[in-house]
């Protein structure tokens, strides 16, 4: 298993994350076959490099692919969010929200997850985020981040803007999670 950051410049790579996106969808319900969702996801991509960093999990080949041939088997997302600067303080801060982790089924459970989101997390690091956070979409990862260091942020509140949005569409016990990467309060 390779985990790498995706190249956002490189037309596979999209693909890669179109198609491992338009299959975290399919685990929801029917998908639509429309479409133009390939030409969307690449634009939406393009329009976000600024900001967002990715990372694919490959598997080597087998089976019927050729042995050199690499084939994406997960991903995940970072968003870049700067905070504005403040008095006093020299260096302004930057958050990450931590999104889109989805990997294979055929791939769960060996530890790909959970190097999607490390690798993650060493980006955040690197890049001098001071927390990374999250909101689980189901209670099937909850139990990975909080393996991760990430723990409930009660000081995180919602205001969901859908019109049609329900009062509270988490499950209980789901609230945001947060990764303090450094002792910086939530503020």
């Amino acid at each position: 298993m390779r985990i790498r950051p995706a190249v956002l410049e490189a037309a596979g790579d999209v693909a890669a994350l179109a198609l491992l996106r338009r299959a975290a969808a399919s685990e929801a319900g029917p998908v639509p076959a429309d479409d133009d969702f390939g030409r969307r996801f690449t634009a939406w991509v393009r329009a976000q490099a600024h900001q967002r960093t990715f990372w694919l999990a490959e598997s080597r080949g087998g089976g019927e692919r050729p042995a050199g041939m690499r084939l994406p088997v997960g991903m995940v997302g970072l968003t870049r969010y700067e905070r504005p600067p403040r008095p006093g303080e020299p260096v302004t801060t930057a958050w990450g929200y931590l999104g889109a982790l989805f990997v294979l089924p055929d791939h769960r459970e060996g530890g790909t997850g959970g190097a999607l989101v490390e690798a993650a997390l060493a980006h955040a690091r690197d890049t001098g985020l001071v927390r990374v956070v999250l909101s689980p979409g189901g209670t099937r990862a909850a139990p990975l981040y909080k393996r991760l260091g990430f723990r409930t942020a009660r000081e995180l509140l919602v205001h969901p803007l859908e019109r049609d949005a329900p009062e509270d569409d988490e499950p209980a016990g789901l609230d945001d999670l947060v990764h303090p990467l450094d002792l910086h309060p939530l503020d």
